[in-house]
C-alpha cells in the first residue's frame, strides 16, 4: 500500500509539473486535424552531423516541412566546416534551405582569443577579422542567415564552452547585430531569461528599432507573462518555440518546469499547452514561429514535429496556427516557394 500511494504522488505531481489538466483546448475554434497538413518553416534546425541532405529531404516531403533555417550545421566527424555543411544542403534544397554563419568560426575565434575577450573588449583586430569573414557570407548569394548566438546559456547547454552569461549588449553582440541589419536578417540569440541579460536584451534591442532578434527557445527558462511584458517594451523580438516541449525538454524541465510550454500525447495525457503561453501566442500571432532544433535520432525528429502539430498547432486557433507554422517565417526570412511539381500534361484532344 505505502508504494501504492507513492506512485499516485508521483503522478500528481508530474501532472502538475506539466499543467496537463489546465490545456487551451477549450479554446474555440481550434486548428484541430488542420494541423496534421499545415506546412512547416522549421526555423532553427541544427543539420546533425549523422544527417545527410538526401535524409533531411526525405525527411522534410514525409512532415511537409516546406523550409528549414539553418541555425548551425554540427561538424562531428565529418570533417566538413560548418557553413560548408550548410551550403551541401542548400545544393540539394535550393531555397527550401537557408544555410547559416558563425556557428564555429565565432567559437573558434573566441578561443584563440581567450577569456571571452572576442565579445567584451571595446577594440580587437580578431573580432574585425571575424566580422569581415561574416559579411562575406552573408553577401555570398546564398540566402545566408546567423547561426545560434549564445549569450546566456549558463545552464541549458551541452557545449562546455558556451556554458556561460555574458553581456547581451558586449561589443560583439552589437556588431552582430549591426551586421544583421545591413544584411535584413533576424539576429538569433540563445539567452536564458536572467534578470541583467533582460536589461543588456533591450539595450541592444533599442538601439535601433530595425534590427530584429529571434530569441531562440523563447527565452528558454522564460515564463509567458515574462515574455509579454517583454513583448510590450519591444517591438522588434520575435520568438521561435523550439526545444520547449518533450521529447526534448523532457529532463530540462524535471528540473525546471518552466521549460515545458506544450506536449504532446502521453500515458497520462492529451495534447496541450500551458494556458499562459496560448493566450500569449493569440495576443501576438505574428511574433512566434515553430522550430525543431537539435535531435539526436531521426525517430525524435519525427516525434517533435508530431508534437509541434499535435501540442501547440492544433491548440490555437487556425489563423493563428498558420502564422505559426509558416507564414511568420515566410515574412521574416523573405522565404520563397519551392517549385511546384509540374503535373502529367493532358494528351492532345482527339488523339
Amino acid at each position: 500500500m505505502p508504494a501504492y500511494r507513492s506512485l499516485i504522488r508521483f503522478f500528481c505531481a508530474l501532472a502538475l509539473v506539466l499543467n496537463w489538466p489546465m490545456t487551451a483546448q477549450a479554446q474555440q475554434p481550434a486548428a484541430g486535424t488542420q494541423a496534421d497538413t499545415l506546412p512547416l518553416a522549421d526555423v532553427h534546425f541544427h543539420l546533425m552531423w549523422f544527417m545527410t541532405p538526401q535524409e533531411l529531404k526525405e525527411r522534410m516531403e514525409q512532415h511537409h516541412v516546406r523550409w528549414v533555417v539553418g541555425a548551425g550545421a554540427i561538424e562531428g566527424l565529418t570533417g566538413v566546416e560548418s557553413f560548408a555543411r550548410d551550403l551541401e544542403a542548400r545544393k540539394l534544397l535550393g531555397n527550401r534551405y537557408l544555410p547559416s554563419v558563425g556557428w564555429m568560426s565565432i567559437r573558434r575565434a573566441d578561443a584563440d582569443v581567450g577569456l571571452a575577450r572576442l565579445y567584451t573588449d571595446e577594440t580587437s583586430s580578431q573580432r574585425e577579422a571575424l566580422l569581415k569573414l561574416l559579411d562575406e557570407q552573408l553577401s555570398s548569394g546564398q540566402q545566408a542567415v546567423f547561426s545560434e548566438l549564445h549569450p546566456n546559456a549558463l545552464t541549458s547547454t551541452t557545449i562546455r564552452q558556451l556554458l556561460r552569461r555574458l553581456p547581451t549588449d558586449a561589443p560583439l553582440f552589437r556588431e552582430l547585430y549591426k551586421l544583421s541589419i545591413k544584411h535584413k536578417v533576424p539576429l538569433p540569440l540563445h539567452m536564458q531569461w536572467h534578470p541583467e541579460s533582460v536589461e543588456q536584451l533591450g539595450r541592444l534591442l533599442a538601439s535601433d528599432r530595425e534590427g530584429v532578434v529571434l530569441l531562440s527557445h523563447c527565452g528558454k527558462d522564460s515564463e509567458a507573462g515574462q515574455i509579454r511584458i517583454f513583448f510590450e517594451q519591444h517591438p522588434n523580438v520575435l520568438c521561435d518555440l523550439g526545444f520547449r516541449s518533450p521529447p526534448q525538454a523532457a529532463a530540462e524541465s524535471g528540473r525546471d518546469p518552466a521549460r515545458t510550454i506544450y506536449w504532446g500525447a502521453g500515458l497520462f495525457s492529451k495534447p496541450g499547452i500551458r494556458p499562459a503561453w496560448a493566450q500569449l501566442i493569440e495576443d501576438y500571432p505574428d511574433r512566434f514561429m515553430v522550430a525543431v532544433d537539435d535531435v539526436h535520432s531521426w525517430s525524435t525528429y519525427d516525434e517533435v514535429i508530431k508534437v509541434i502539430r499535435t501540442g501547440l498547432l492544433a491548440q490555437l486557433r487556425p489563423e493563428t496556427a498558420e502564422k505559426v507554422a509558416y507564414k511568420n517565417a515566410v515574412r521574416v526570412f523573405r522565404l520563397q516557394e519551392p517549385p511546384a511539381v509540374q503535373a502529367p500534361s493532358a494528351p492532345p484532344a482527339g488523339g
